[in-house]
């Protein structure tokens, strides 16, 4: 019975274990889908906000570059060369230079530049070294041929070109975009840019706050799922610690039902004993000792046989009385664990000729019948130790409540246990592990202690009992007797009854 318990009880903390694994995976697995999708579509919603934000930055620099050359288109319309002589035309391409030269926005940055079909520059007023020579063949870093794609972008009906260009504010390569379109009349390129660093600098920083969103939601999502397991197990642990002590407590409550019904078998077979066969073996005694008195009233000689019968007889009777007192005293139940203990000690001594002292406690009979039984096994239990090992002179037991423990004492004068490290001369603690192993599961059903401390010195052994176990037991016997008291008062006002008596 107690190991169909024991396996029930195992097998309702293993399930809410096995609850707590699969709840604690589930929870991960969660968050580990949970943190791949957000932060990919986190991350692949900002990427394209982020093309999106830079195509509209770049369609704003093609659109502001479009409107300068509009107006540049416009402040050098009157300069047309067509029908115009030789030197006139060479003082109106002056004139386009130096208005070219003049056209400067965004600071040193925003400028206009021109080539011819040949690639040859006719203006340019940040590299003016560049003015009068061939730049067909340049290229940027990236191998593009600059001046022939601007140029056949031009011819195209105007475009943009991006590339890479020495930005004149802070002489470093930069990424640049620039439009240009065809002057017909004088067969020139005319174009201008933009450069994009800042362009590059704002998308750059904003991909840093958004890989600060995507670190602090990984974060966030990070403390939520340890939280979560945190709280899981927190609470996986206090259903455990609660199946763990309701467990032990129909443990607990079992196995102080063995010891009950084992104590009311005692109780039963000793009563039967007392009752029965003493009683049988004692109306035999009264006939032998009829038989005695008639053989000697009629002057006959009683034959040895018979003494013997006799003698034996009475040895019966005294040892069935003793088990039967060893089996649950009836003194127990009669006067209450003082009265027993003292009975059972005084009969210790008789017996082995070793001294025995008992401090008996200011209440005797008002303690429930386990703890009565429990102690009184604690006792009878540890003399028999004493008497077959201990090689003790002197006994002492206390039995008293103490900063709100009852407490049992037994102390002996002995050569103690051979498993002490002071001593080898004693019995070997195993042999009496089964009685003590009996004695502390006895007193734990009653959520007390027993604790065994031994040296060459003597051996001791406490029972400890915490009070708040039979207080309520107390209090509703105190309240009984008062009860009783009072009503026997009422009815005769010069009887009494004293509480513990």
């Amino acid at each position: 019975m107690i190991n169909n318990t024991l396996i029930s009880g195992d097998y309702f903390m293993i399930l809410p274990l096995r609850l707590l694994y699969i709840t604690v995976i589930q929870v991960i697995l969660t968050s580990i889908v949970i943190f791949f999708f957000v932060t990919n579509e986190y991350r692949t919603l900002s990427n394209n906000n982020l093309q999106t934000l830079k195509t509209f930055l770049l369609n704003q620099k093609k659109q502001e570059l479009q409107n300068y050359t509009s107006l540049a288109q416009a402040a050098i319309k009157h300069t047309n060369p067509i029908n115009t002589d030789e030197n006139d035309k060479k003082a109106k391409q002056n004139a386009v230079e130096n208005l070219l030269n003049q056209l400067l926005y965004n600071g040193n940055d925003g400028y206009f530049f021109a080539y011819n079909d040949e690639g040859v520059n006719i203006a340019h007023p940040k590299e003016p070294y560049r003015i009068g020579k061939s730049w067909w063949t340049l290229e940027d870093d990236s191998g593009k041929k600059i001046i022939q794609l601007l140029i056949s972008n031009a011819k195209s009906g105007g475009g943009f070109l991006q590339y890479q260009w020495s930005k004149p504010s802070s002489q470093q390569t930069s990424d640049k975009i620039s439009y240009s379109t065809y002057l017909d009349e004088w067969q020139w390129m005319i174009g201008t840019g933009a450069y994009l660093d800042d362009v590059n600098q704002q998308l750059g920083s904003l991909q840093q706050k958004i890989d600060q969103h995507i670190n602090k939601t990984k974060q966030i999502i990070l403390v939520i799922s340890l939280s979560s397991i945190f709280i899981i197990f927190l609470l996986g642990f206090v259903i455990n610690l609660n199946n763990k002590k309701k467990a032990d407590q129909k443990i607990n409550e079992l196995g102080q039902k063995i010891v009950n019904l084992q104590e009311d078998q005692h109780q039963h077979i000793s009563r039967e004993l007392h009752d029965g066969i003493v009683q049988i073996l004692v109306s035999i005694q009264y006939s032998i000792e009829a038989t005695s008195i008639f053989l000697r009233q009629t002057k006959q000689e009683k034959p040895t046989s018979l003494a013997d019968a006799e003698k034996n007889l009475s040895i019966a009777i005294q040892e069935v009385r003793r088990i039967s007192h060893n089996l649950h005293p009836r003194i127990l139940d009669e006067l209450g664990l003082s009265s027993a203990i003292a009975t059972l000690a005084k009969d210790f001594a008789k017996q082995t000729n070793i001294d025995i002292s008992f401090t008996k406690p200011k209440l005797r009979k008002l303690l429930p019948n386990n703890i009565n039984i429990s102690l009184y096994r604690v006792v009878q239990e540890s003399l028999i130790n004493i008497e077959k090992h201990a090689k003790a002179t002197h006994v002492d037991i206390d039995l008293a409540v103490k900063n709100k423990w009852l407490t049992l004492t037994i102390t002996d004068n002995g050569v103690g246990f051979s498993g002490s490290s002071n001593n080898k001369a004693g019995p070997p603690i195993d042999s009496l592990g089964i009685g003590l192993r009996n004695l502390t599961e006895r007193i734990e059903y009653l959520c007390g202690q027993l604790k065994v401390c031994t040296s060459n010195k003597g051996t001791t052994i406490s029972a400890i009992i915490p009070v708040h176990v039979f207080s309520y037991y107390f209090n509703s016997e105190t309240n009984k007797n008062n009860n009783y008291t009072n009503s026997l008062s009422a009815a005769d006002p010069n009887n009494s009854q004293p509480l513990d008596s």
